[in-house]
């Protein structure tokens, strides 16, 4: 039996940007007893392996409408905080190259534009090399749906939440693992760690790819699976694009210039196999720049200075998991970021914040229910066609 350590009004295992921005909303709630636990150091897991592109547009109605609303949190980030996030608009480009595609993204632009008010564009092939003439030479692209929207830096984020809970007074627990929830019946009541438990009558698991794992703790069979996504950088070199680009065809891949002027870049291995690891592979880079130099072959000769990998948290339907859960009172989930976590971060804390002061689930959150899956429901992480996950009914 493990020495009590404390107790606390609310534990919240994971110190990514959803666990940050949970205990800095609940903290301004004047929540005096939070604990957050991270099993490392603060953003050490996806949220400082990321590229922290913060997109309002997205394929559903669904997402749009949340995805608006925490891009819009992004934007007052900074003064919220009272540190820079280095929130910029490059601008953002889905490059399509068949017109399956471009009947895909026709159909979401005029969704985006009709019930969202977004200034999308619909761009041919002739408007999509204007807007982005880094792609002249290479694959020809059938079209573009384009956006201006927002990136900001991940680190700059991370510290600045870093700094708000340190004002706050949150109990930051870093270097610590969560070996147990502490489960009475079928109530969570806290949390064991090797330095001791600490009871608490709210356990919020916001640990990203990991959330399977606690979520096991508490004898729960969830559908979320974790992905790994790979990126590498390029030395710094004088402003060559000032868009971000996407493309689905004929592997889903992506690349952009940051404001240092280096070019960061991926392409997805559709074989990947699901489960945790944070180390990138020989053949990721060989892949990516294949893909991407047949797009954009004005890119040759840039100097690859860094690989990395990253991990992406997968539901059944590619929507966030945010909420209490009915069959185990006392836990909440705030996972489920499908390679959106730091979009959704801010915003997700402020509104779980809310729901946890209030008792009342804020409208936004409505269909991203903890509940929503059956117990031992089937993970579907990895499909050939990207866009059979985001099908709009």
């Amino acid at each position: 039996m493990s020495a009590t350590s404390g107790t606390a009004d609310i534990v919240v295992i994971g110190g990514g940007i959803f666990g940050l921005s949970l205990a800095r909303e609940l903290a301004e709630r004047a929540r005096r007893r939070i604990v957050l636990i991270e099993r490392r150091h603060l953003g050490a897991g996806a949220s400082s392996r990321n590229v922290t592109r913060v997109r309002a547009m997205q394929l559903t109605p669904e997402l749009a409408r949340l995805a608006i609303a925490c891009q819009e949190k992004h934007a007052r980030l900074d003064r919220e905080l009272g540190t820079a996030t280095l929130f910029w608009r490059p601008g953002y480009a889905l490059v399509l190259y068949d017109d399956e595609e471009m009947e895909i993204m026709g159909r979401a632009n005029a969704m985006l534009r009709r019930e969202f008010g977004l200034r999308t564009e619909l761009l041919d092939r002739r408007g999509t090399l204007e807007r982005v003439p880094v792609l002249e030479g290479g694959a020809l692209p059938v079209g573009a749906l384009y956006h201006r929207d927002a990136a900001v830096h991940h680190d700059s984020v991370v510290i600045a939440y870093r700094r708000a809970l340190s004002a706050r007074g949150v109990d930051v627990r870093e270097h610590t693992e969560v070996t147990g929830l502490l489960v009475a019946g079928k109530h969570v009541e806290g949390v064991a760690t090797p330095t001791g438990e600490i009871r608490a009558p709210v356990v919020v698991n916001a640990t990203g790819a990991w959330s399977r794992t606690i979520s096991a703790m508490a004898g729960l069979d969830v559908p979320n699976t974790p992905l790994r996504r790979e990126a590498m950088v390029t030395e710094a070199v004088k402003p060559i694009m000032d868009t971000m680009v996407t493309f689905y065809r004929p592997l889903e891949g992506w690349f952009h210039q940051t404001l240092r002027g280096e070019v960061v870049m991926g392409v997805t291995d559709p074989a990947e196999t699901p489960g945790i690891t944070l180390s990138s592979s020989a053949e990721f880079p060989v892949r990516t720049a294949r893909h991407v130099l047949a797009k954009a072959p004005g890119l040759a000769g840039l100097h690859v200075v860094r690989q990395w990998a990253g991990m992406y948290d997968v539901t059944p339907d590619r929507k966030p998991t945010v909420g209490p859960v009915a069959a185990r009172p006392g836990l909440v989930q705030m996972s489920g970021c499908n390679g959106r976590g730091f979009l959704l971060g801010p915003k997700l804390g402020e509104l779980l914040a809310a729901w946890l002061d209030t008792g009342r689930q804020p409208d936004l959150l409505a269909g991203f229910e903890a509940d929503r899956f059956a117990e031992g429901a089937p993970s579907v992480p990895v499909v050939a066609d990207y866009y059979a996950g985001y099908r709009q009914k």
